[in-house]
């Protein structure tokens, strides 16, 4: 099943995930990217555009950056106009849910079941790294 894939967020945040999985994964290419309020463009139409696109026997996911957020707003009032039942959306996206989702076998069907799941293992855990004292490196 063919899937799409866009990542919509405030600012520059968009194209970096979008940077990183060129680089991790070779799969930038793979997603399509809003980084909104970088101009005063509405970026509504893109978001339109993507589901239109979304055809029978595909699947779509938008990530946003924030639940509840202005462009997490603009993407549900969209989805809610068109009513594609298969599309996903998922808010506070991070580089390991992204990547998690986009590495899926393209044989594979997402289901709400397989993409909370997937959501629950790309959960990370806030971590304060300790740097070594000078003692530690002689």
């Amino acid at each position: 099943m063919k899937k799409k894939f866009l990542v919509a967020t405030h600012g520059r945040l968009a194209s970096g995930f979008q940077n990183s999985m060129a680089i991790l994964a070779d799969k930038g290419a793979e997603l399509e990217v809003i980084n909104a309020y970088l101009t005063n463009e509405d970026y509504t139409p893109i978001i339109s555009n993507f589901i239109d696109s979304i055809e029978e026997g595909e699947q779509g996911i938008i990530f946003t950056d924030l639940f509840g957020g202005s462009v997490n707003q603009t993407v549900v009032a969209e989805l809610i106009k068109q009513k594609k039942n298969q599309l996903f959306v998922i808010s506070n996206s991070n580089l390991a849910i992204i990547l998690s989702l986009v590495l899926t076998p393209e044989n594979e069907v997402f289901t709400k079941q397989s993409i909370n799941e997937a959501i629950e293992i790309s959960q990370v855990r806030l971590v304060s790294t300790d740097l070594p004292t000078e003692e530690t490196f002689f």
